[in-house]
Parts: C-alpha cells; sequence; structure tokens
C-alpha cells in the first residue's frame, strides 16, 4: 500500500468507518497525532511522519481483515 490515506479518505467517504473511528483505532495502534492532526493528515492539510503512516497502513491492514470478504 503506497499511501494509506487515500484508502482512509474512501472508507470514510463510504461511512465504513468514521474519521473518529479510525482516529480511535490508529491511537490503538500506537499512533501518537492527535485528532486534529490526524484529520490534517489525512486530507492533506499537513504531511505526517513516516512512522504515522506507517501506523495508519497498520490499521487499514487490520480493516481489511476485519471485513466480510
Amino acid at each position: 500500500m503506497s499511501d494509506p490515506r487515500r484508502t482512509a479518505r474512501c472508507l470514510i467517504e463510504l461511512k465504513i468507518i468514521s474519521l473518529e473511528g479510525l482516529w480511535l483505532r490508529y491511537w490503538g495502534n500506537g499512533g501518537s497525532a492527535s485528532a486534529f492532526d490526524f484529520d490534517a493528515f489525512q486530507y492533506g492539510i499537513r504531511e505526517p511522519p513516516p512512522y504515522e503512516l506507517a501506523v495508519l497502513a497498520w490499521v487499514m491492514e487490520d480493516l481489511e481483515a476485519d471485513s466480510p470478504h
């Protein structure tokens, strides 16, 4: 997955998960950005550090594993 923010934005737009729900999963996986910064990262207002993108990628993998195929 090259940039997990694109996938995250799609899931939010499709109402599969809320931004708050996504942030809670991100935070639970070790992310350190505040909810405000996380929102800014998702929409390209601020560029996240590489580690924060890695955490978001883990969340996207977890969501994919949890979804019925």
